[in-house]
């Protein structure tokens, strides 16, 4: 019976979790997006996770025939770095309560509790740490996840983007860091979009230095948007349309957010929104291919509630300048069962080793930055 026991958990184990972490893929749009694109990585290595974002462009001069050109070398990247993180769930089965349950059935039967279980909590562990922020106090071993690099410096609440402060995989977030200029053509205090930056960003244009690794944190509370009202019911098509806009503007169509993520408070009153105003509701073609019947669209960008978004926030996401990594060849890997001598117990376990990389500059957080 003991070989048969083993022998049906280890063969299994690795089968099931493989059908279980599709299966979770499956029901999240934001993994599902991931997967599709090729954006989930495996077998990572290295004591930490490292990449390039570029942050310059080499400098294109005029030129009539019979010029001298300058060749030079550019240093056009930065490398960000974050270390590892890890998550375990795990059960034990005691060897009385084998013995109690003797008998193939009854043994397959407590297996198929233990790791469904065990993979739910994983799973829903799981999708609620790709918004964490890892550098905050008690989150040292949790994910990098979106809050990692939305901090923000001054905001009134006549601005229509937050300040970017943050730092993110060793470098800051804030525009001008690394230089470059930025156009100053918008004046008075409802055209600006950050009074405290004083420039037209992210409007206008100027050097890609300047905003390399600025993500869009952008204030539906803003008094700013031309609807006489701070409510995100009256502001939210705006603020959307911005959005998109402003990540697009520095980046073109690969700047373009795929996905905008509500809280449910939020999406719900952007419904009642376009119901004001007969409109009706387009479903999103790409997201109904994936399976996702209840994803809406506006001007081509996916629009979802989250259960994991906290209220009166969304998320801008472009999944192409974001990655899953894994340590492991599987995205949530199993281990055991083991017997331990000391407590007399068949021992389970279920994790993920690794971390989320993102091109903040890609990306945009919209919430009530000035209340």
């Amino acid at each position: 019976m003991a070989n048969e026991w083993i022998g049906v958990i280890h063969t299994t184990a690795p089968k099931y979790l493989s059908g279980a972490a599709d299966n979770t893929i499956r029901k999240r749009l934001i993994l599902s997006l991931l997967k599709q694109k090729g954006r989930i990585r495996f077998n990572e290595n290295s004591y930490e996770c490292n990449w390039d974002v570029e942050f310059k462009e080499q400098p294109v001069e005029a030129y009539g025939d019979g010029g001298t050109l300058n060749f030079s070398r550019h240093d056009l990247y930065r490398q960000l770095n974050i270390d590892w993180r890890g998550y375990k769930a795990t059960d034990l089965m005691t060897e009385k309560e084998r013995l109690m349950n003797d008998g193939a059935l009854a043994i397959v039967r407590r297996y198929d509790k233990i790791m469904p279980k065990l993979m739910r909590s994983l799973n829903n562990k799981f999708c609620a740490e790709l918004f964490i922020d890892g550098y905050a106090s008690g989150n040292e071993n949790r994910l990098h996840g979106l809050n990692s690099f939305t901090g923000t410096g001054t905001t009134v609440a006549a601005d229509r983007i937050a300040k970017p402060s943050d730092t993110y995989g060793g470098k800051s977030t804030e525009v001008g860091d690394q230089g470059g200029t930025w156009s100053t053509n918008l004046s008075g205090a409802t055209n600006i979009p950050n009074a405290s930056i004083a420039t037209d960003w992210p409007d206008g244009n100027g050097d890609p230095e300047y905003d390399y690794l600025s993500p869009k944190l952008v204030n539906w509370s803003s008094s700013s948007w031309g609807t006489s009202s701070q409510t995100w019911e009256e502001n939210c098509e705006r603020v959307l349309r911005q959005t998109t806009i402003w990540n697009s503007i520095g980046a073109g169509a690969e700047g373009k957010p795929d996905l905008y993520l509500m809280a449910g408070n939020l999406f719900y009153a952007y419904l009642n929104k376009m119901s004001g105003k007969q409109r009706i509701v387009v479903p999103h073609k790409g997201a109904q291919d994936l399976g996702f019947d209840d994803v809406l669209n506006q001007e081509g960008v996916m629009l979802q509630t989250d259960f994991d978004v906290a209220s009166n926030t969304a998320y801008g996401l472009n999944v192409d300048q974001m990655e899953l990594a894994s340590l492991d060849n599987v995205l949530f890997a199993s281990r055991g069962p083991e017997y331990d001598i000391k407590t007399d117990s068949w021992l389970f376990m279920v994790g993920f080793f690794g971390n989320g990389r993102y091109n903040p500059k890609y990306f945009a957080k919209i919430s009530n930055f000035a209340t």
